[in-house]
């Protein structure tokens, strides 16, 4: 209609330049030109940023590659100088010939003997009682807190004497929780060998919840474990928790920790399933303080499949048995001794 006002398509739109006077308009235009301006560069930043990011992760997989390399490459070393440490003690290699002057005389069989070899995959089996007792067990969760973590460790002990890779600790867990006893940073950067010293009981899936475990040092090279856990009860007896468990850690081409305990692979945790509270006062506490004691067997395995073509365990020994002679019975003579009479 005549005099009528357009109508507004866009409402609101104007809303930001009403009032202001043209040099108003043309400032704000002015500064519009300059925030656009402004993001575009930040927008071309972000850009260059985003192929930085990229490039960083890029080189992060390929130092994952590098890496993992270097750790055989480390496994590979390290079973090498193993080996050489074993031939050294005469485990391994060119050992005497039974031939040898210095070889062990060989059995020379009498007449008559039974020659039987034997194979014995059990000659090198060593065992340890390790025994573990916390004290102070009510105010356990407490001080953990005040550490920063959710278990507590024991000391460090070894169980075949010619491995010094055969050493352990136990882990105990109140609430079956983390069984990460330390800092894998904090122990490598310390001068404390009271802490530097569990750098290598570190090496295992972070996840791994339970309430009492083995670990066995990292080590890249296999071995054959048999292990059993017992708690003293009132009376001072050790009464097992679970069964011994034979296992056979694989070699392996970097380093890593074996791990074993009685509930880390069940849902329900707890010491013969008690709860912490119903811990503290069941027969297993004595004056406040929880004793463990751990059964190991083993059988090191002194040489890595990358070091060797085959790997063989049984030791064999001849040994020579001397047949009991045998005893001729004469027929009897009684019933012609009689009729001779």
């Amino acid at each position: 209609l005549p005099g009528s006002p357009l109508p507004n398509h866009f409402p609101g739109a104007m809303d930001a330049g009403d009032g202001l006077t043209a040099e108003q308009l043309r400032a704000r235009i002015e500064e519009q030109r300059a925030l656009q301006a402004t993001l575009t560069a930040q927008g071309e930043d972000a850009l260059r940023e985003i192929g930085e990011a990229e490039e960083r992760q890029r080189l992060r997989r390929q130092l994952d590659v590098e890496e993992t390399r270097s750790s055989h490459l480390g496994a590979v070393l390290y079973s090498r100088q193993r080996r050489r440490r074993s031939i050294d003690r005469d485990e391994a290699g060119a050992l005497p010939s039974e031939e040898s002057t210095f070889a062990k005389p060989k059995p020379q069989p009498t007449p008559g003997a039974l020659a039987k070899t034997t194979t014995s995959y059990a000659s090198n089996v060593v065992k340890r009682d390790f025994v573990w007792e916390v004290s102070g067990l009510s105010w356990l969760e407490q001080q953990l807190a005040q550490e920063g973590r959710e278990c507590t460790s024991s000391d460090i002990f070894h169980v075949h004497p010619n491995d010094s890779d055969s050493k352990y600790v136990l882990v105990y867990s109140p609430r079956g929780a983390s069984l990460l006893h330390a800092d894998a940073n904090v122990c490598d950067e310390s001068s404390d060998w009271d802490i530097y010293k569990f750098r290598d009981f570190l090496f295992f899936d972070e996840n791994l919840r339970g309430t009492l475990a083995l670990v066995r040092g990292a080590d890249s090279f296999g071995t054959n474990l048999c292990y059993r856990f017992f708690v003293r009860d009132a009376r001072g007896d050790f009464r097992p928790w679970g069964e011994a468990r034979r296992v056979a850690v694989p070699a392996r081409d970097h380093v890593a920790c074996f791990v074993g305990g009685p509930d880390l692979e069940t849902e329900a945790k707890g010491l013969f399933g008690l709860t912490f509270e119903e811990l503290l006062g069941s027969e297993w506490v004595v004056d406040d303080s929880i004793t463990f004691k751990v059964e190991v067997e083993e059988s090191v395995v002194f040489s890595h499949p990358s070091a060797v073509p085959q790997i063989r365990l049984g030791k064999a020994d001849v040994t020579f048995e001397q047949k009991t002679p045998s005893v001729e019975v004469p027929p009897s003579t009684l019933q012609a001794d009689l009729l001779s009479l």
